[in-house]
């Protein structure tokens, strides 16, 4: 509602000639009647038929007789055409979200409502020193088969590798409900948060799919509502369902994910975008697993595994200069950058694609020679809801662009950071309250402009594009928690010991008795103690402040994404030349302006108008008919690896002693 008044308000404020300019937009005939206008007048009864022959007079008249189809069509306003489109566009958004706000409540609300139960499962399990593996094992395959997912949705298509992880969410439920052993479940929250990374993953392409980016703000924008209440509906649900038993917390999402397999399947089975191996009914399900990058996937699995296992363990389970820490982050950091190293070989032309001609790399390396993509990813990186509903504004209201509320957000967010390391000190909750509102806010800011601004872009690479965007989300927040654990811990140190009962005056972190006692201490001990306390978390705010700064900087050189409907014309590809777009902007509803430098220095050099490109997402049958190109040049470099060469083919048809003569 407030969105609808605040739109409202908005327009009811524009000048008079905007207004009139706008009226007379609407007044213009549409654009599927400025094509048979169009058609109309190229057509000449006296001009020559395909086979040479010239129209008789009666096929004139034929020919220049009015369409009583035609008649019917007012000269101006929207035809019956346009009304269809913008019905089926209702109907696909209704699809999309009945088939979809399941998938994506259950893999939102599933943290949020396992967090109130941690204690009790761990407890359970006689495992609380060790309670951060229900999140560590979740997070760790949540991250690392985010790629993965993104190149299995353009090889098999959208709906089974929904399906699929749907499917790994019902097991992995399954096993955490019914587990009976510490290790089972985790093997149940690493299925869970392997299925996590299918459906953010796969909601986020199918979201992208097919669609304007001002469609794409509009169904984002929906699915933003739905996270916020799945955030402030799961800690309470996860509380009621504690009370009664912590295995009900994984009993409910079974019927869920039961529920909406039936609903991906009926509602959005056809609507979805099929993958490369389905262009030709001949291909099977084997046949695409030879287009797989299991060399790369691998590459980054077991990277990026690693590193989060090095960064959870230190400074909480062992000593960062511990062999147990150092190994894995170390091994780590070399497999993740082999994984760059392999994906640039792999592309066409090079070493590893002769080797393996058909398989397509899991992260397209030419995405990167786009700055905008890797300042994309840092940003990621750095990144609250609170602002959320700000950047729903900022998308589909004003300004409707991405750079502003990407940049903006960078800029709250680093200050608001700043702020919560001075609030601290104060020991003023209220005040801690605000900051870290104001921090929040700057980070839901950029939720939403990123996705809009990767499918900008890379209206051609969307599956790709987003899963880069989805990985260095998670992995960020992983890394930077472990980053302020470890400094936490660390400034904790005299107070809190692990593993030690409480004695003279110290506590033991693994026993919720023991802080409870605090306030039992004399009044010395629990300043000493909150003092402490203070320090540890300002001090674990300070670690992040040159990921904050970074983030900042890499936003101010940031390209910038329009997200209002523009006309393409014939200047609608990657690369060309767009000047203002031509007619209205219902010429083509597909088409967005992009620019790829930096939008301020363009804004300040007075050239944006010079670096502006306009790029269109291709539509379901323009990917169908890439992927089947796609097919067909895997498919010739194979048969062209298996051809004998040139020397090859002497030796096999010449004789021996025609052989020796020419040597």
């Amino acid at each position: 509602m407030l969105y609808y008044f605040i739109k409202k308000q908005i327009r009811a404020r524009r000048r008079p000639e905007e207004r009139a300019d706008r009226a007379e937009k609407q007044k213009r005939p549409c654009r599927h009647q400025r094509r048979n206008q169009t058609q109309e007048t190229e057509l000449d009864p006296g001009s020559f038929d395909e086979s040479g022959n010239q129209h008789d007079p009666a096929s004139a008249n034929l020919l220049s007789a009015p369409n009583p189809a035609q008649e019917q069509v007012p000269s101006n306003g929207p035809c019956e055409k346009c009304k269809q489109e913008k019905r089926n566009a209702r109907v696909y958004r209704s699809k999309l979200i009945a088939g979809l706000v399941f998938p994506y409540f259950l893999a939102s609300v599933d943290l949020t409502i396992v967090a109130s139960a941690m204690p009790f499962i761990a407890s359970h399990f006689n495992k609380l020193d060790q309670l951060n593996w229900i999140v560590t094992s979740f997070t760790l395959t949540s991250t690392a088969f985010i790629p993965a997912f993104g190149q299995l949705a353009d090889v098999y298509g959208r709906h089974f590798v929904l399906q699929l992880a749907m499917f790994l969410m019902l097991v992995g439920s399954v096993f955490c409900a019914a587990a009976q052993t510490w290790g089972m479940l985790l093997f149940g929250r690493a299925l869970q948060g392997t299925s996590s990374a299918g459906i953010m993953n796969l909601i986020e392409i199918v979201l992208a799919d097919n669609v304007s980016l001002k469609e794409n703000a509009k169904n984002s924008t929906i699915f933003q509502f739905v996270s916020g209440v799945s955030y402030g509906v799961g800690p309470v649900i996860g509380g009621y369902l504690t009370d009664a038993n912590w295995r009900y917390c994984f009993v409910l999402s079974i019927p869920i994910a039961f529920f909406a397999h039936f609903a991906i399947f009926f509602l959005l089975r056809k609507e979805l975008v099929r993958g490369t191996h389905l262009a030709r009914s001949s291909s099977s399900i084997l046949s695409g697993l030879a287009t797989i990058d299991f060399g790369g996937t691998v590459l980054f699995i077991l990277g990026i595994g690693l590193i989060i296992l090095g960064t959870s363990w230190g400074g909480a389970t062992y000593p960062w200069a511990s062999a147990a820490v150092l190994v894995p982050m170390i091994s780590g950091s070399i497999l993740f950058l082999l994984f760059f190293i392999y994906e640039y070989y792999l592309e066409p032309g090079r070493v590893l694609s002769r080797v393996f001609p058909q398989q397509t790399p899991i992260v397209p390396f030419p995405m990167f020679k786009v700055k905008d993509t890797s300042l994309l990813a840092i940003l990621e990186f750095a990144t609250g809801a609170a602002g959320v509903y700000l950047a729903m504004f900022a998308c589909n209201v004003w300004p409707a662009q991405t750079f502003a509320p990407l940049s903006a957000g960078t800029l709250i967010e680093t200050v608001g950071v700043a702020l919560i390391t001075w609030a601290v000190t104060t020991r003023n909750i209220p005040l801690i309250n605000g900051m870290m509102a104001v921090a929040g806010a700057g980070t839901g800011l950029r939720f939403m402009p990123s996705s809009l601004h990767a499918a900008g872009i890379w209206p051609d690479k969307i599956a790709p594009a987003m899963s880069i965007m989805r990985f260095c989300l998670p992995f960020g927040g992983t890394l930077a928690l472990a980053i302020m654990g470890s400094v936490f811990n660390n400034k904790m140190a005299s107070i809190f010991h692990p593993n030690m009962e409480s004695q003279n005056g110290r506590i033991d972190i693994q026993s919720n008795q023991s802080l409870d006692d605090i306030s039992k201490l004399p009044l010395e001990v629990q300043d000493h103690i909150r003092n402490t306390g203070k320090d540890a978390v300002m001090w674990a705010f300070i670690s992040i402040m040159p990921i904050m700064a970074i983030s900042f900087v890499t936003g101010i050189f940031l390209g910038n994404v329009w997200i209002k409907k523009k006309g393409g014309g014939s200047e609608n590809q990657i690369g060309q030349g767009a000047s203002t777009p031509l007619a209205d902007d219902d010429e083509d509803i597909e088409s967005n302006e992009v620019v790829y430098v930096s939008y301020l220095w363009a804004r300040i050099t007075g050239t944006l108008d010079e670096k502006k490109r306009i790029t269109k997402p291709l539509t379901k049958a323009e990917k169908q008919r890439q992927a089947a190109a796609l097919l067909e040049a895997k498919q010739q470099r194979a048969k062209l690896r298996d051809e004998p060469s040139d020397v090859e083919n002497y030796i096999l048809t010449s004789s021996p002693h025609q052989r020796i003569v020419s040597s």
